[in-house]
């Protein structure tokens, strides 16, 4: 808190002129939807002079719907624009004392849809907000037939590795929600998850890196909140989405709604089937000693492994979402949702072994899998909404279940030669796994907003969650288990959270400070075939989390935001999980039953600038973590088989800057994107001994859009990570290009879409660990360059923007009703 009351007076400081510049009002007001009540997030708010209409201001409402403007005293004219709503004008808008309360602004939703009206722009796919970064997936052409795994890849500041790892600005500490809460969508496997969410489904993706104590702590780098596709609007409305692709690839997807007096009915059905091919290989030196003499040329290897692997994939999933809203009231909701998963894969990796020692060939062999698996999902949400009648008091509750089940089951033959001719086989052996897991989850939570005096509010909220999860292992080599690799391991986890947030604005200021208590039970147990339980650790604990945000206004088009939050970091089960895969039987990864949670205290600084063409802002941030988490790899000098773990390592402190801007340079062109720059010490001991690591790392995503109406429009997406050291390893920097083109059809209705990821075959994870005895370096790589066309068609429904300039549509001179 120290550094961040020294940034305060700072601001104070330099600010200190403007209050001198005259007299100034703030314009505070809340934008919803008139046929349903409900708020409009990110509706956009531009203010004119009523002198020469010249733009002098404007603002972006927030998750309430709630905008505020500063201005000169004088009259106004605000114009607040929303995706699928008309325009609404307010004219003659006085400033003439310090704080000027428009109150409820009502938008009517635009159901003629004429296709006469002309497109003169539209919502832009990147848009920032005081505590959030919000993509807008419609938007992005390179979207368009990707999975939601890809989605995120192309998320600026987001990594995700070849094993599905999500990263947020380095740190692999991410919460994933759907719709803002855990679903089962993201249940054991987020990778296996992700696969099967097409990204037709998603509305927009949120980057929260400093949430407030109204999430749940958990994920020391942040939150990645997907938010799924809504329509609430008047009568039938729905699309159809058609995908075809190279590898091949085809899905189809339908959405509808219909809304009639006080029901809203809406559903969903998504299938896609993919076949891709994908490979790796793993370069691994031997030597009696340790890395560091041989990285000085002291000693020499004494044995090579080099191995391939290629492996063909498919999948196939279906997804149903349906659900049903009641409206008892203007004040009052209850609505129903359920979502149903079907997924099956099957995969077929070859993996080639050529061993030797120097100058001289040792032997060849293969192991060929052939696997299968089942992943069926099931979700129910029982969610209720009471509005008060004050504007901003409400009370929500909501009861979730879901369930996910994983069935795996496979087939290994290897192979062993006395040459790469593959003509004399020395031996021949076939193994099997069979592994079952299943995960119960059951959420309450309720959430409590009422206004305090003029300008305050104040937020409640509890939450408890109960997850369990059953994993059987079974492995067999020529019929007989090996016991090894074969348990049953179950885990349980339940949380209890309960937080308190209050916030309130002073002229230029408005700030929100908040804590969280969780409480956490954890019980790993790992059992063998034998019936004799292994040593895993039970975790008891109760943390604090409070969370701060301060905003300041250094004029209609600046502000600057400081935010101090505390986060946590748990285990997720594949981490905890003691066995993970099978296929190569010479490179293990494990889990570690008793790891320890991550604590991460995390400052942000940034500024942030609305002019007339975007939005940019620049943010400076530092976390430290403990006991962070790091995969640890050593090679068994016997087998000279190699393990990989994650391990408590121990402190972690970074240092970063990161450049985000959205601009509409021309009406036919638009870029945005990030660069991201920071630096990472690592201090931690392994098995007696102290590393240290203070590595350096740049990331970014560009992208420029063009619109050559009426022929098409076009967009180029550029990535790049650069290289980056890790306790006992390197992972190497890697770039990649994506380009789409899309054109409207079927007089506006449809929109037809052409787009080519990774144009140049550049993708790839690459990196080298080492330890004592051993150096090796690896290769992967998820699938080679993809082309995919797919149509979007829109029933009762036009792909209309609004106009940026437009007509008055509404003059009524009540705001509040």
């Amino acid at each position: 808190m120290k550094r961040l009351t020294v940034l305060l007076l700072f601001v104070l400081w330099v600010s200190a002129p403007l209050y001198a510049t005259g007299q100034k009002g703030i314009v505070k007001g809340f934008v919803h939807d008139r046929s349903t009540n409900e708020v409009l997030e990110y509706a956009t708010v531009m203010v004119y002079a009523q002198s020469d209409n010249s733009l002098v201001g404007g603002a972006i409402t927030d998750m309430r719907g709630h905008f505020e403007v500063i201005l000169d005293y004088g009259t106004y004219t605000f114009s607040i624009q929303f995706m699928g709503f008309k325009q609404r004008e307010l004219k003659n808008v006085a400033v003439n004392r310090e704080n000027v309360a428009l109150g409820k602004i009502y938008l009517e939703p635009d159901v003629e849809m004429l296709d006469e009206v002309e497109v003169r722009a539209e919502r832009s796919n990147m848009e920032m907000t005081l505590d959030r970064r919000v993509f807008n997936v419609g938007k992005d052409l390179t979207s368009t037939s990707n999975n939601a795994i890809e989605l995120l890849e192309n998320i600026p500041s987001v990594t995700v590795d070849v094993d599905g790892n999500v990263s947020l600005r380095g740190d692999e500490g991410v919460q994933i929600l759907i719709d803002g809460k855990e679903s089962g969508l993201v249940g054991m496997s987020t990778q296996d998850a992700l696969n099967t969410l097409q990204a037709d489904m998603v509305d927009r993706v949120e980057i929260i890196t400093n949430p407030s104590v109204r999430y749940d702590a958990e994920g020391t780098a942040g939150i990645i909140n997907i938010v799924l596709k809504k329509d609430k609007r008047r009568g039938f409305n729905g699309n159809v989405d058609l995908r075809v692709g190279h590898p091949w690839q085809a899905g189809i997807s339908a959405s509808a709604n219909y809304r009639i007096n006080k029901f809203n009915f809406f559903g969903n059905f998504s299938r896609n089937y993919r076949h891709h091919t994908n490979g790796s290989y793993v370069d691994t030196k031997y030597f009696d000693g340790e890395y560091a003499d041989y990285a000085a040329g002291l000693i020499e290897p004494d044995k090579y492994s080099y191995q391939t692997t290629e492996r063909t994939s498919l999948r196939d999933g279906h997804t149903f979402r349906a659900g049903a809203e009641y409206s008892f009231n203007e004040k009052s909701s209850l609505s129903f949702s359920a979502m149903l998963r079907f997924s099956n894969g099957h995969n077929n990796p070859l993996v080639q072994y050529f061993d030797s020692i120097p100058n001289m060939p040792m032997g060849y062999s293969t192991r060929q899998e052939d696997w299968y698996s089942s992943r069926p999902m099931q979700e129910y949400t029982l969610n209720y909404i009471k509005n008060f009648g004050g504007q901003g008091h409400t009370l929500k509750a909501e009861a979730r279940y879901f369930s996910n089940h994983e069935d795996e089951w496979s087939a290994i033959n290897e192979y062993v030669y006395g040459s790469t001719a593959m003509t004399d086989t020395l031996s021949r052996l076939s193994q099997g796994t069979d592994v079952r897991e299943s995960m119960h989850n059951v959420q309450l939570t309720v959430d409590y907003e009422r206004p305090v005096g003029r300008n305050g509010k104040f937020e409640a909220g509890a939450k408890y969650t109960d997850r369990t999860i059953a994993k059987t292992n079974l492995i067999t080599q020529d019929e007989t288990i090996l016991r090894d690799f074969s348990y049953d391991f179950n885990y349980a986890e339940r949380l209890g959270a309960a937080y308190l947030i209050y916030g309130n604005d002073y002229g230029r200021f408005s700030y929100q400070a908040g804590l969280r208590a969780e409480y956490t039970f954890v019980n790993p147990q790992l059992v063998d075939t034998l019936g004799i339980f292994e040593p895993t650790q039970t975790q008891n604990y109760l943390n604090f989390f409070p969370s701060g945000h301060i905003n300041y206004k250094l004029s209609e088009q600046d502000q600057l935001q400081l935010s101090y939050t505390r986060r946590i970091r748990r285990p997720r089960y594949h981490q905890l999980n003691p066995f993970s895969s099978f296929n190569d039987n010479r490179n293990f990864r494990m889990g570690n039953p008793n790891l320890k949670p991550v604590f991460t205290d995390s400052y942000e600084v940034s500024y942030m600038h609305f002019g007339d063409k975007g939005s940019t802002s620049l943010t400076a941030y530092y976390r430290h973590s403990e006991n962070t988490m790091r995969r640890y790899t050593w090679v068994d000098s016997l087998t000279e088989i190699s393990y990989t773990k994650p391990l408590n390592f121990g402190t972690e402190n970074s240092f970063g800057l990161e450049f985000t801007a959205n601009l509409q340079l021309y009406k036919w062109w638009n870029i945005n994107g990030n660069f991201n720059f920071f630096r990472s010490i690592v201090d931690g001991t392994i098995d007696g001994t102290d590393y240290r690591t203070d590595s350096y790392n740049i990331g970014g995503r560009f992208v420029s859009k063009f619109s050559f109406k009426p022929i098409c429009d076009l967009q180029l997406t550029a990535n790049f990570h650069g290289p980056h050291d890790e306790p006992l390893g390197h992972h190497d920097g890697e770039w990649w290009l994506d380009v789409a083109a899309n054109r409207d059809v079927f007089h506006g209705q449809g929109t037809l879409t052409l787009s080519i990821r990774d144009l140049f075959q550049t993708r790839g994870h690459g990196g080298e660990s080492w330890g004592y005895g051993f150096d090796q370096y690896s290769w992967n790589t998820w699938t080679h360059r993809t082309i995919n066309l797919s149509l979007n068609y829109r029933i009762n429904q036009q792909k209309k923007n609004r106009r940026q300039n437009g007509e008055q549509m509404m003059d009524e001179s009540e705001f509040d009703e």
